[in-house]
């Protein structure tokens, strides 16, 4: 397939991927689990279709498979913590599992990243250390009570802040287009998952919140799609 079509398919499906999460947070808000099980699985093969067709291009085979394994076990974590509000008696095991499809995930953006750079940058440490404490202090001012969940939600969070920080890191030792993107993707989802944490755990629940969720993290996701395209 000749790159000029690969391009016009994964913008498609860039579109695609928006269309449909606008959907999602309408049917979400109508309370329709079903409906948004469908739509939030349709708008996540989006961006796992954007990642494929970057590979198609053949750019860096070990780079990219890594990238599109870690969107593809997102689009898992989409489907399984849809299920909880369908299977509301597993509500918690469902939750877990969506969790821990995405923490897989991000140990694969951050294997990506490193593979991206050539090498692990100590510029993550700082960076590392800023996300987390910009990540307290958010949590503290929206008053976060995870109750039994709170040191998971901790170490989800350390994680997703360390993915963001070796690609941050990743941006600076090799900057390209491609680790350009992957950061922008990686800082996404440091405030996607922390708004997360404030909107599930913490006592300010507006709708207004859970659009600057999925904003942000399919934005974070879909950056990271296009990131295969410039490897």
């Amino acid at each position: 397939m000749p790159d000029t079509y690969i391009v016009f398919a994964a913008l498609v499906m860039t579109l695609a991927c928006l269309s449909l999460m606008g959907r999602f947070m309408q049917v979400t808000r109508r309370g329709q689990a079903l409906g948004a099980m469908f739509y939030k699985g349709a708008a996540s093969l989006c961006f796992v279709a954007v990642g494929l067709l970057g590979l198609l291009r053949l750019g860096d085979w070990d780079y990219g498979w890594k990238a599109l394994a870690g969107l593809i076990l997102g689009f898992l974590g989409d489907e399984l913590l849809a299920m909880r509000f369908i299977r509301e008696e597993k509500h918690d095991l469902y939750f877990s599992l969506g969790a821990t499809s995405f923490a897989f995930g991000h140990v694969l953006f951050i294997w990506a990243a490193i593979e991206r750079a050539g090498r692990f940058s100590l510029w993550a440490l700082p960076i590392l250390a800023l996300l987390l404490l910009c990540s307290g202090l958010y949590a503290r001012k929206k008053e976060s009570h995870a109750g039994d969940m709170h040191l998971n939600a901790v170490l989800y969070i350390c994680l997703v802040c360390c993915m963001g920080a070796v690609a941050c890191a990743a941006a600076i030792v090799r900057p390209d287009l491609s680790a350009l993107l992957f950061a922008l993707g990686g800082l996404g989802f440091a405030v996607s998952d922390n708004i997360l944490c404030a909107h599930y755990f913490g006592n300010d629940r507006r709708f207004l919140l859970n659009w600057l969720i999925h904003i942000s993290y399919y934005g974070a996701q879909l950056l990271i799609a296009w990131s295969i395209f410039f490897a």
